[in-house]
Formats: structure tokens, C-alpha cells, sequence
């Protein structure tokens, strides 16, 4: 049989759906969350205010002083 035979018979196919593209919405919504969270974060949770280094003065030497480690004599 045909092809022209089988048209005639069966119908003409539907043509095959167009595939959708992926969206991009959940990946904008994933990142909108987490932006919102560093803000929250920076905002409503601040890191401590650190203490300043100790200054190199007659007093405070212990800052001034690096240790070196003498090499193990064989």
C-alpha cells in the first residue's frame, strides 16, 4: 500500500506539539530569595565590632615580637 492509500485512510497526523521552553521564573525566584536573605543577614544580624590591634609601644611588645621557630638540631 502507499503512502497516498494510508493518508487516505488513516488522516493526515497531527503535527508534533512545539516543545515549551524551560522558564527561567523559578531560577529568578530562587536567586530573589537568597539576595533577600544577605540583606536580612547584613541588616538585622551584624558581625561584632572587633576590638583594634594592639599598637607596638614600650608597653605592649608580646604584638611587636614574631616568634621564629629555631630548625630541630640533628
Amino acid at each position: 500500500m502507499s503512502d497516498l492509500h494510508r493518508i487516505m485512510r488513516e488522516g493526515v497526523p497531527d503535527p508534533e506539539p512545539r516543545k515549551k521552553l524551560p522558564s527561567i521564573l523559578p531560577w529568578g525566584v530562587v536567586a530573589l530569595v537568597l539576595v533577600l536573605i544577605s540583606l536580612g543577614i547584613r541588616l538585622f544580624w551584624p558581625l561584632p565590632v572587633s576590638k583594634p590591634l594592639p599598637q607596638c609601644t614600650e608597653h605592649v611588645q608580646e604584638a611587636c615580637i614574631r616568634s621564629v621557630q629555631q630548625p630541630a638540631a640533628p
